[in-house]
């Protein structure tokens, strides 16, 4: 074999082998942090009852169920805290996007859109047969541009959201492939079958993955512990206080087979209006119960991104929030907010640029006429003193006598 191309094939391979590597364990520096802010159904202004988003069609039963040990889940969660898992593509869409768009990718029209059309417009294949159909001809490098514009605004939904559809700022780029591969397939793009892709996660990602995609649709990160009756009023319960009204075990049965709620006046045991989302395995609900324990949810989402970061065991900020911030997560992510954000920080720049430029105005100025003002009074000095010097020898010649003061 010619060594010039058996090292060419040797680079092909180690590109290969890192790109692959990159794909299957790329996000394991991804940072966890604490969810905050307001759910996306306070962010919308939009009533538990008035929405698709969250539900999964399953409610839990109206009767308490017997009591259970807690020493098996409560293993569940302790024995995988220092462990990491695979995720494949299908996983992530259950715990991010599997609330609202269901399992087979469809939606709720008219409020929560199917993604299985603009996944498909993503497919150049996809793009050619359907110009075949309607009878309308189309370059392959056409239909490319084409279904590359549908790839980039699938991702950019994900990365900024939509009118109705919150951000998926907390997904890094590793879990974006692999969630993306998993939407091909679950739209029957050619090929998709083969592309799939894992990431690897920590338990608490896990729980961050549920609770930012899921939980926070409905509950909001922090506030106050509503009663029996604000429950029957309608009132969500905050994340914040999730960990110290229930115990693991507890919440991992409500989460997953559902639990009744005590609410009203006189308080009763009530089916409550929680769905049930039975496509979470204990172990991943008992991930939430571990996040929610180790990264405390607080109340302010500042645009500050350090601010918005927890790091385990440390308390929530208390004090007031500051003058710039918003009431929700989301809403950094939404387009408003960036243009305000992209305003303010142009506007300050400019001010700032501003006073700068005109300090360096005043000094410079200050400077040059200072400068101008002694070099004047030096060459009027010289000009004085070379005038003498001239009349002086000018009367010494005439005389013939020198002044004491021309002798150097």
């Amino acid at each position: 074999m010619d060594p010039r191309s058996y090292s060419k094939r040797a680079l092909v391979m180690l590109a290969l082998a890192t790109s692959l590597l990159a794909q299957t364990s790329g996000n394991q520096a991804t940072k966890v942090t604490a969810v905050a802010g307001e759910s996306w159904l306070s962010h919308l202004h939009r009533a538990f009852d008035d929405t698709s988003m969250g539900k999964t069609g399953r409610l839990g039963p109206a009767e308490p169920e017997q009591e259970q040990s807690s020493g098996a889940l409560l293993l569940v969660s302790s024995g995988r805290s220092a462990q990491t898992v695979k995720l494949h593509g299908a996983d992530l869409y259950r715990m991010n996007c599997r609330g609202c768009h269901g399992e087979t990718g469809l939606g709720a029209p008219p409020e929560i859109n199917s993604v299985i059309n603009p996944v498909r417009a993503g497919s150049t294949a996809l793009v050619m047969e359907r110009m075949k159909k309607t009878g309308m001809s189309m370059s392959y490098a056409d239909a490319a541009t084409l279904a590359k514009q549908s790839q980039d605004a699938v991702i950019e939904r994900l990365h900024n959201g939509g009118k109705d559809m919150p951000p998926f700022s907390h997904l890094n780029e590793a879990e974006i492939r692999a969630l993306v591969a998993y939407l091909k397939q679950l739209a029957d793009v050619p090929g998709a079958a083969a592309g799939q892709l894992t990431v690897t996660e920590t338990p608490a990602r896990v729980g961050e993955h549920i609770v930012k995609s899921t939980c926070h649709i409905c509950h909001s990160a922090s506030g106050p512990n509503p009663d029996p009756q604000q429950l029957s009023d309608g009132a969500i319960p905050p994340l914040s206080t999730l960990t110290s009204r229930v115990n693991q075990t507890q919440f991992v049965r409500k989460v997953t087979r559902g639990a009744p709620v005590v609410m009203g006046t006189p308080p009763l045991a009530c089916r409550g209006r929680m769905p049930v989302f039975y496509y979470l395995s204990e172990e991943e609900a008992a991930d939430v119960y571990l996040y929610l324990s180790s990264y405390r949810p607080y109340q302010w989402a500042t645009l500050d991104p350090v601010m918005a970061t927890t790091q385990p065991d440390q308390d929530p900020p208390q004090a007031d929030p500051p003058q710039r911030v918003v009431k929700a997560s989301f809403a950094a992510g939404s387009e408003p907010a960036k243009a305000a954000q992209a305003s303010d920080a142009v506007d300050m720049q400019f001010v700032v640029l501003l006073v700068v430029a005109g300090v360096l105005v005043t000094l410079l100025l200050a400077g040059g006429i200072g400068f101008t003002i002694r070099e004047c009074m030096r060459l009027s000095a010289e000009g004085k003193d070379r005038e003498f010097v001239a009349s002086k020898a000018r009367a010494g010649t005439q005389d013939g006598k020198v002044d004491d003061r021309l002798v150097a």
